[in-house]
């Protein structure tokens, strides 16, 4: 959902555009509320860039709904005050609100999927606009979409396209063009690049900024990525735990924070590029192999599952000419080429990464590994098994030895199912225990992923539990087959930068303990170099480059590798200002 409006506030005598005075947000009433916003003040002037950064839970997203009314129950403004164009907007009615909004605020959200209508066109989108508030003339509708999506760079055959024929980049232009129609003083955007690849991201970004720039409004970016926001406004506010700890400029954040909140927010920021890469609680994988004395003898692992002895059995995936080519999307267009003659080897107890940003064939990789698509051409060798001609009797082998973990740690959970009803039918199917001895290898499973205790997460439903514990349920039910190989599809792309080493060095353990291969697919070369020996860096279906992983990103070869590193937020790469 996008939100518009047509009648501009005027501006304020002072240069200030919106004030806020000790605001508080709660979800529910009483003594079981939840104070999601607490005390928060601060003032914003027009043509300002500001971001406000925080993890999940950290009460940002509930803060920019509540300054454009769009506030949903249980969520309500306990106390505070809003203002907005001369008027307190956290005492109008809900008609007022609206009234008063006119021209004044617009919201991009996070999902662009989520915020556009699916069966109308994007033409349609605008059109409705512009019936519903009357300020474009019925002659006029073609040309101010078309001059709106040129502002995000879009061509204009995108107004007779669907959101679900559109990628997640462009979805999210088509949002902040229908935001930008009703021409607003303050835009607020929710999370605008989460889960797009570092190139869609970088452009994203660099389109918001340029129109910030030349549209003169006052814009508040809300994220989770610290390096985006630095790299991005002039000012940043840092919120934790429904406060803002921390307000400076872009600058003083970087070089001089004032929070231990914010200085762990930076720590988990480092160039892939550099000769030693350390993220906290994960060390370079350089530094590990100089202590392999010390990790000899255990010293430096956590203790070893006792009913999981590394496999004498393993296999190599042997990955030779394969390409895959879909049918063309409409009539008179070219068939789309996803995989084109990729060629690899996955060792056992080897890692992998394939790197490039969306299309570029990595997760119809995926697909082909596991059989649920069949290659046009080339073959996939699984030990004896020819996973491009798979008998259905052969499938069970399959999914035993090879298991995926999904990037959506969310959607990946029944939301009705306990975690240890979600592990148990895995063991169950692929191991033959039963009953008090399926039960034991449950909890032996949730501690080896790190979630105890295990008694307690056993009984937990996935709303109870955090991104990252959700991703650890979710590898955890992967390992439950005793798999050879583990394909990781974005496992940390939508979590927190302080959840994502964590779960990082938990995939690193396991293959180093249980020797299991890892096919790590991600469009972020930073924990691609924490976690991988090897990388293949593919663009629109080929291999690029390919190598040692150090070695590649140190030393990248190719253009796109290069573009693909210039994209990474790093707030220490430039001087801000």
């Amino acid at each position: 959902m996008t939100t518009h409006n047509v009648v501009k506030s005027p501006p304020l005598p002072n240069e200030t555009l919106l004030q806020v005075f000790d605001l508080n947000v709660d979800y529910g009433y009483g003594p079981d509320a939840t104070h999601a916003v607490r005390n928060v003040s601060f003032r914003l002037a027009h043509g300002e860039f500001v971001g406000l950064v925080g993890e999940s839970g950290s009460g940002k997203s509930t803060l920019g709904f509540a300054l454009t009314g769009l506030s949903k129950p249980p969520a309500h403004i306990e106390k505070g005050r809003i203002l907005f164009g001369g008027k307190d907007l956290a005492g109008l009615s809900s008609e007022d609100l609206r009234e008063q909004r006119h021209g004044g605020i617009a919201m991009v959200l996070q999902s662009g999927m989520n915020a556009l209508n699916p069966v109308r066109s994007i033409r349609n989108h605008f059109i409705d606009i512009f019936k519903a508030h009357g300020h474009v003339d019925r002659e006029n509708w073609t040309a101010r979409a078309e001059e709106l999506v040129g502002k995000v760079e879009l061509p204009v055959q995108v107004l007779d396209r669907f959101p679900g024929e559109l990628s997640g980049g462009m979805r999210q232009r088509v949002s902040i063009a229908l935001a930008l129609s009703l021409e607003p003083q303050l835009m607020v955007f929710d999370e605008p690049t989460t889960a797009l690849d570092v190139l869609v991201q970088h452009a994203v970004m660099d389109t918001i900024i340029e129109l910030q720039k030349k549209e003169n409004f006052t814009a508040i970016l809300i994220s989770h990525d610290l390096g985006i926001v630095l790299e991005s406004a002039q000012r940043v506010m840092v919120m934790h735990e429904g406060e803002i700890v921390e307000d400076g400029s872009a600058s003083d954040i970087l070089n001089n924070p004032q929070n231990d909140y914010t200085r762990m927010l930076l720590s988990h920021y480092a160039d892939p590029r550099a000769e030693v890469v350390e993220l906290p609680g994960f060390e370079d994988r350089a530094s590990r192999a100089a202590a392999g004395a010390s990790r000899a003898d255990g010293a430096t692992h956590p203790p070893t599952v006792s009913s999981r002895e590394r496999r004498t059995d393993q296999k190599a995936m042997v990955v030779t000419n394969v390409s895959k080519v879909y049918p063309p999307p409409r009539r008179g267009e070219k068939p789309v080429t996803a995989v084109d003659n990729v060629s690899f080897t996955l060792e056992p107890g080897a890692s992998l990464a394939l790197v490039g940003a969306s299309g570029s064939g990595k997760s119809t990789i995926a697909k082909l590994i596991t059989a649920v698509e069949k290659p046009s051409s080339g073959s996939i060798q699984f030990g004896d098994i020819d996973v491009a001609s798979l008998r259905r009797s052969q499938f069970r082998t399959l999914h035993r030895d090879v298991q995926m973990v999904f990037q959506d740690p969310y959607a990946a959970l029944n939301p009705l199912h306990t975690v240890e009803y979600t592990l148990t039918r895995p063991v169950v199917n692929f191991t033959g225990l039963h009953g008090q001895d399926a039960r034991r290898r449950v909890l032996e499973l949730l501690d080896t992923v790190g979630l105890s205790p295990v008694e307690d997460f056993a009984a937990k439903l996935p709303h109870q539990l955090s991104g990252g514990q959700r991703q650890r349920v979710v590898i955890a039910r992967a390992l439950a087959s005793n798999p050879q190989v583990i394909i990781a599809d974005e496992p940390v792309s939508m979590l927190d930068v302080s959840l994502r080493a964590g779960v990082l060095a938990l995939l690193e353990d396991l293959r180093e303990q249980w020797g299991v291969s890892l096919l790590y697919i991600t469009h972020d070369l930073l924990s691609a170099r924490v976690v991988t020996d090897n990388i293949m860096v593919l663009n629109q279906g080929r291999v690029v480059e390919s190598g040692e992983t150090a070695s590649v990103l140190q030393n990248p070869q190719d253009e796109y590798t290069v573009r693909l590193l210039d994209a990474i937020p790093n707030p220490g790469r430039k001087d801000v200002a």
